[in-house]
């Protein structure tokens, strides 16, 4: 039996109504048990078009023997028949979500699912239900654990790392950042691991002027993080580059591929023409 955790969303109609009757209607899908499930939390709509409504959120850990996409496969019937309809549209509202997190600790990218999910390790509104119910669950390519994901939202330094071989990538999606969210470019940090996860000649920072609860609560006070990861960054942004002359091909891999690095958003260059709306909502979900 593989173990699976599943992340849950609503911003239309009778959330809670949809999200009690989703996760019946998982428990009765053959080879699947419901083993826990969260309390129900309420976000904020990140990326998609404007206006939208506060969703609900919740998480689920399943037991399995179903494979990853056929998995995949029910939970899109479910989704349907409470009303969601494919659109082309990204981060449409939705009647329910339901997006596999995790399977187990198996890592695959298809053009029908990517496991882990890409977006899990920075997401607040996936990372408190999922923490409340797989807190020691790790992330099985950023080593670190669900729960230490979240108290790193909630505690490390408001900046944000963007890691590319191409120095235009940086410089351009870092006036991007600092436009979009009135951030500032700030010196690289001096502490002993920096080079090792964000290369001096790789990596621009940036200072996020936030006032969220979290990192208002975390100001001037002891961070409570139980490892020497309060200075890193709060969000690092992989950025492919097909072009970079100056960046040998092993060297990139080896820096995409490290794990220990913390909430990771990695976009390839297939993915150019959606780099700023997946920033953007990027720093939306973790700010």
């Amino acid at each position: 039996m593989a173990t699976v955790l599943l992340g849950l969303g609503s911003n239309l109609g009778e959330r809670e109504a949809t999200l009690r009757a989703a996760l019946v209607e998982i428990e009765a899908l053959p080879d699947v048990r419901v083993r826990r499930a969260s309390e129900f939390y309420r976000s904020k709509p990140t990326g998609g078009p404007p206006g939208q409504g506060e969703f609900l959120n919740a998480a689920a850990v399943i037991e399995t023997k179903t494979p990853p996409l056929r998995l995949l496969a029910e939970f899109q019937d479910i989704e349907s028949r409470y009303g969601r309809t494919k659109t082309n549209e990204r981060w449409a509202p939705r009647p329910l979500d339901i997006d596999v997190l995790l399977y187990d600790d198996e890592v695959q990218e298809t053009t029908m699912l990517t496991l882990p999910h890409p977006r899990m390790s920075f997401r607040r509104f996936v990372l408190q239900p999922a923490a409340e119910i797989a807190a020691r669950t790790l992330h099985p390519v950023i080593g670190w654990s669900v729960e230490r994901l979240l108290l790193h939202l909630n505690s490390a330094s408001d900046q944000v790392a963007i890691v590319s071989p191409s120095e235009q990538h940086r410089r351009h999606f870092a006036e991007f950042i600092a436009a979009r969210f009135g951030a500032r470019p700030v010196d690289r940090p001096t502490f002993a691991t920096a080079e090792q996860f964000w290369p001096s000649e790789l990596t621009s920072w940036l200072k996020i002027n936030s006032t969220s609860d979290a990192s208002t609560l975390s100001a001037g006070k002891p961070t409570g993080l139980p490892y020497a990861a309060a200075a890193f960054p709060k969000l690092t942004i992989l950025l492919d580059a097909e072009s970079a002359p100056n960046v040998a091909k092993s060297q990139w891999s080896a820096v995409v591929r490290r794990p220990g690095r913390g909430p990771t958003l990695r976009l390839q260059e297939s993915e150019a023409a959606t780099f700023q709306a997946e920033i953007a909502a990027a720093i939306e979900a973790v700010w």
